[in-house]
């Protein structure tokens, strides 16, 4: 059972439609002028609001206007005269569910307002859940002490007043997301924050998700949808994985960012919108566009501003400093700690999942431990420690390995040093001689060298700067 409530100033009207909607066994409030229906939906709960338009006094699109002006209102569904489809298009454009003309017939006034109640008790469930996922997930704040982080969030902080596109390149896991929520709040615009996930979503539906429809216009399409788009006008939509967006979407949203309006599928009237759009992958979307899978016009439009996020494994002064913030927030009242040697492992590991498996292994031991104390065993990662047995007599003082032909040696390791400061010293030098040896192959052309790496042109140029290598001739911009 629902409950709906009924403003008409046409009391034969509310008779009728009452009499129907109990007959479905649904509860009836009556209210006889738009007024009068604000003043009972501040007073109660309703799963649904049958509006008529014309009334004496504030008419439909009054209360409907009052309505958007709350915080949490009923799924609203205008009543209006035969003729007035141009006032309960307009009505949807302000936030109408859906609607219906005079004389509708009694089966489908009844199957549009519990459509309309079966919205809102999914869409007050979907609220709940993301608060407790919300309640559930660690801090938003933006941890970070690495040299890579520091620039990052300098970065940020210029890029945040601009409504320039944003796009956002760096390995799964690396928070995404995290970042363009940042920069929406370090904006301060007054729209909200909407986040889509490209690849989540079969392309009949990512269309229909991102640009909204107009009732009727495909198979299914019983009322009409305003589309994530027209959703964060005014603030930030983030376009998650834009690498995995079909080609006729492509070709859509470039319009929207070049003429900043969107036309929803069916209709033939663009709206304007008034959005920044942040995007992020994986992918390479420079030889995605080389290989006609994505198109090189977007692309330009959406790295105006570009953003590399460093791995995990590039920010070893952050591991410890994030799994402590996980552990925190997971354990609770329990005061969880890792052992020392727990700690190194963490240090050790080079995390290929990035922040997400590092958050993901925390949860686990934090579910897991049964002492204040986590040790390495808990971790269920690899220690890297050689068994008593097979561990030499004596050990050199450092330790080279001659290389195949065609292969890159690795540099002498001083056994004295730790194995971060090892590990940091043979990463480094492979990968300058690594990357000097593909420039070289290339004639010192980086956006050849990053194809053949696989890797984006800017962030090979990024890591050639990090790695103090030289620039060579030829180097394209």
């Amino acid at each position: 059972m629902s409950r709906f409530l009924v403003v008409d100033d046409d009391p034969g009207a509310r008779y009728g439609t009452r009499r129907l909607l109990q007959a479905a066994g649904h509860e009836v409030v009556e209210a006889s002028s738009g007024e009068e229906g604000l003043r009972s939906i501040e007073g109660r709960n309703f799963d649904g609001v049958l509006l008529d338009y014309q009334m004496g006094g504030m008419d439909g699109l009054s209360v409907l206007e009052s309505l958007g002006n709350r915080p949490v209102s009923p799924p609203v569904v205008l009543f209006t005269a035969q003729g007035s489809e141009r006032i309960a298009v307009e009505a949807m454009r302000r936030g109408a569910h859906d609607y219906l003309v005079k004389p509708a017939d009694p089966e489908e006034l009844v199957l549009v307002l519990e459509r309309a109640a079966s919205f809102h008790r999914s869409r007050t469930e979907a609220d709940r859940l993301r608060e407790e996922l919300e309640a559930r997930r660690p801090t938003r704040t933006l941890l970070g002490e690495s040299a890579g982080m520091k620039r990052l969030f300098q970065d940020l902080e210029l890029m945040a007043p601009a409504s320039a596109s944003v796009l956002l390149l760096g390995e799964s896991g690396t928070g995404k997301e995290m970042i363009a929520r940042r920069l929406h709040e370090l904006a301060g615009r007054p729209g909200p924050f909407v986040a889509v996930n490209c690849g989540a979503l079969p392309p009949s539906l990512l269309e229909a998700e991102l640009f909204g429809h107009e009732k009727g216009a495909f198979t299914g399409a019983l009322s009409a949808k305003i589309g994530k788009i027209r959703q964060a006008d005014g603030g930030t939509l983030f376009l998650d994985e834009i690498g995995d967006m079909p080609i006729e979407a492509q070709t859509r949203l470039l319009r929207v960012l070049e003429e900043r309006e969107v036309e929803p599928i069916g209709s033939s009237r663009p709206v304007e919108v008034d959005i920044r759009v942040v995007a992020a992958t994986h992918r390479n979307l420079s030889a995605m566009s080389a290989e006609g899978r994505f198109r090189e016009d977007l692309r330009y439009r959406l790295e105006v501003l570009v953003v590399h996020l460093p791995p995990l494994r590039e920010r070893g002064e952050d591991v410890l400093l994030l799994a402590r913030a996980f552990l925190a927030h997971f354990s609770g009242a329990r005061r969880l700690e890792f052992s020392p040697r727990a700690e190194q492992v963490l240090q050790g590991h080079d995390w290929p999942g990035n922040v997400r498996e590092l958050r993901n292994v925390v949860e686990r031991c934090s579910v897991l431990a049964r002492t204040p104390q986590i040790g390495p065993e808990l971790l269920g990662l690899p220690t890297r420690d050689a068994s008593p047995m097979q561990a030499p007599p004596t050990a050199p003082a450092s330790f080279s390995e001659p290389a195949p032909e065609g292969w890159l040696a690795l540099p002498p390791v001083a056994l004295d040093t730790t194995f971060r400061e090892a590990k940091a010293q043979v990463v480094d030098d492979f990968e300058r001689r690594f990357l000097q040896a593909h420039l070289d192959r290339s004639g010192g052309n980086v956006s050849r060298a990053a194809t053949t790496l696989d890797m984006h042109r800017q962030s090979l140029q990024q890591k050639i700067r990090d790695l103090g290598m030289a620039r060579l001739p030829g180097d394209e911009e």
